[in-house]
């Protein structure tokens, strides 16, 4: 009986209770909410209230001179009704320029942060890209944000390989002559290197490891150390003010001439072009040397030295 009287009462209760319910959904247009109310307004975080009569959302913001933007969010919907005691939320999106391949895009944010905004504007960062700011810093209004693509690629090289000269002396052949004995051919090798771009353009190249295919071939040139004479002179020779060459003054040999020149003394030879007209008459000298041949014969102190002086036959 008891059980009985419980389940009636239950049923009584959910029977009152779906009554008010629905005169509350359903019979909405028989409340009166014209007059004034109390409207909470949550403007991205700032919370307020609101006295007015507006009867729907959009016409509470004309009122209010509240300004919505294109990119704005608002709960409930503009046209929804407004009933006291009801909160209304505004999102507001904050506008950010994006800097991405080669592209300027303005996008507009609910994010805050750097890395959930570039994601939701559907900017995909691999591991290695970078950004300005970084990924975690906080979204401001009008934040510039710049993205840097970074790529990492191995690549191979064929490089060629220098050959060394090497020059042999040849009693046979003519001084200051040379000859190709075997020519020199360049090897080859493999270079691997980790190239590194920033926005498609190389910034680094790291060499990493390198491979010969074929070796080098090394030239032989032959240097001519046969000397052949033609007029011969004896005297004496002093020098001149330096100029850095293996030069001299003569007056019997015309310019361009090459001499071997042979100190009394020591028995040191040196080869000398004429480049001037000298020394002069009188002097009882046959040749001037530039200061730097002199000191291969002997110290520039010595002033005056014998020598013999022999023109080479080319």
């Amino acid at each position: 009986m008891k059980i009985l009287l419980k389940s009636l009462l239950i049923i009584v209760f959910v029977l009152v209770a779906w009554k008010a319910i629905s005169f509350l959904f359903f019979n909405q247009s028989t409340l009166d909410f014209s007059g004034e109310k109390t409207i909470g307004v949550n403007d991205n975080g700032f919370r307020f209230l609101i006295t007015a009569k507006a009867a729907t959302v959009e016409e509470l913001f004309q009122n209010e001179k509240v300004m919505i933007g294109q990119h704005d969010v608002v709960f409930p919907d503009r046209d929804a009704k407004l009933m006291p005691g009801m909160s209304v939320s505004i999102m507001r999106a904050l506008p950010v320029k994006i800097l991405v391949d080669g592209e300027e895009i303005i996008h507009h944010t609910f994010k805050k942060t750097v890395d959930d905004s570039l994601r939701e504007a559907e900017i995909i960062l691999s591991h290695l890209d970078k950004t300005f700011p970084e990924k975690n810093e906080p979204i401001e209004k009008d934040l510039e944000i710049v993205v840097t693509r970074i790529n990492i690629e191995e690549v191979i090289e064929v490089e060629p390989i220098k050959f060394k000269i090497v020059e042999k002396q040849d009693k046979k052949l003519k001084w200051r002559k040379k000859e190709i004995q075997q020519k020199g051919m360049l090897g080859k090798k493999e270079v691997k290197y980790e190239i590194t771009y920033k926005n498609g353009k190389q910034v680094k190249k790291e060499k990493l490891s390198y491979k010969i295919v074929s070796q080098p071939v090394e030239e032989i040139v032959k240097i001519g150390t046969k000397v052949e004479v033609g007029k011969t002179q004896k005297g004496r020779a002093s020098w001149y003010v330096y100029t850095g060459t293996m030069a001299c003054a003569s007056v019997k040999f015309p310019k361009g001439t090459w001499l071997r020149v042979t100190s009394h003394a020591s028995g040191k030879r040196i080869f000398v072009q004429v480049n001037d007209y000298g020394p002069d008459p009188g002097t009882g000298k046959v040749i001037d040397l530039d200061a730097v041949a002199f000191k291969k014969l002997a110290s520039l102190g010595a002033g005056v030295i014998d020598v013999k002086v022999e023109e080479i036959l080319e």
